[in-house]
């Protein structure tokens, strides 16, 4: 998705903050990265807020017709589509807002200043992991339940969740296992989902797999994060698809900063960032309760 307008870092932040690099937030997300991101294009600057995603359906053995004698040229049978869309609504926005006194911000602290923005993009990343991981209605949260809440994941419930992908063919690539440092204690301690964690890694983890990335359990890419929603006792771990939650969101946050003397002289920076998701495919995913 193109960057939104708005104030730039480098026309209004004078003398330290003009020469920061531009603060990000995918390279520390773990969730997001892997949810559907092939509708975010189509949201360009001044074009609205919502993304028409068609509706279809793939992957279907209903939709062939096959000739009833070879070699008879006989009509073909189509499948009406009608025109019908799922709206990835851009509605929401994470704000991380900094203030200090003015004496500070005249001291010779580049350091601080990177470190600064670089919290306010992780704090960012962090928030919008949450925010899908404990949606009810378009996140995580959404899906159909398997497991137990504060119980210890079992290697029959993995085998359920992706079961579950292989019942609507969901594609091989793709798949991911989303759990909380607690479930990834559990599912250690038990020998073949540890062999199966580690077997193609030896000891060195694919770095292409990006932020939280641990190992494989049969056909799901594992990944362990400490932002998942908390149960009644427990979390909510994930087993889905990437295309199970289509997503669009700004490029990178933007950061804009002022100076407030109503208020006693203080330098103000906050970062922002635009997003939106959307529940599209909810058979291609389970929540999955555990520690």
């Amino acid at each position: 998705m193109a960057d939104m307008t708005g104030t730039t870092m480098a026309t209004f932040l004078p003398e330290v903050w003009s020469t920061l690099p531009t603060i990000t937030y995918r390279q520390t997300q773990i969730i997001w990265p892997l949810l559907d991101h092939r509708w975010e294009p189509e949201i360009g600057v001044g074009q609205g807020d919502t993304v028409n995603v068609g509706n279809f359906t793939q992957n279907t053995r209903s939709n062939v017709n096959a000739r009833s004698t070879f070699g008879t040229g006989a009509s073909v049978t189509f499948t009406a589509t009608t025109e019908s869309q799922t709206q990835i609504v851009v509605n929401k926005m994470a704000i991380d807002a900094h203030r200090m006194p003015v004496e500070m911000s005249v001291q010779t602290m580049p350091m601080y200043k990177t470190l600064l923005l670089e919290g306010i993009g992780q704090s960012l990343a962090q928030y919008m992991d949450y925010d899908v991981a404990s949606d009810d209605t378009n996140g995580f949260d959404a899906f159909t339940a398997i497991g137990t809440d504060n119980v210890d994941v079992s290697e029959a419930t993995i085998l359920q969740g992706e079961t579950n992908l292989n019942d609507y063919l969901a594609p091989q690539p793709g798949r991911f296992f989303m759990m909380s440092p607690a479930t990834r204690a559990s599912i250690i301690q038990i020998d073949v989902l540890r062999n199966q964690l580690y077997s193609s890694s030896v000891g060195n983890l694919d770095g292409e797999k990006g932020n939280g990335y641990i190992g494989k359990i049969y056909s799901l890419d594992c990944y362990m994060n400490a932002d998942l929603e908390a149960g009644t006792s427990g979390k909510k771990n994930f087993i889905g698809h990437m295309e199970a939650i289509a997503v669009a969101a700004q490029a990178s946050p933007k950061v804009v900063r002022q100076m407030n003397i109503t208020d006693g002289i203080f330098e103000e920076v906050a970062g922002y960032c635009i997003y939106g998701f959307k529940l599209v495919k909810s058979t291609f995913g389970r929540e999955v309760d555990g520690k």
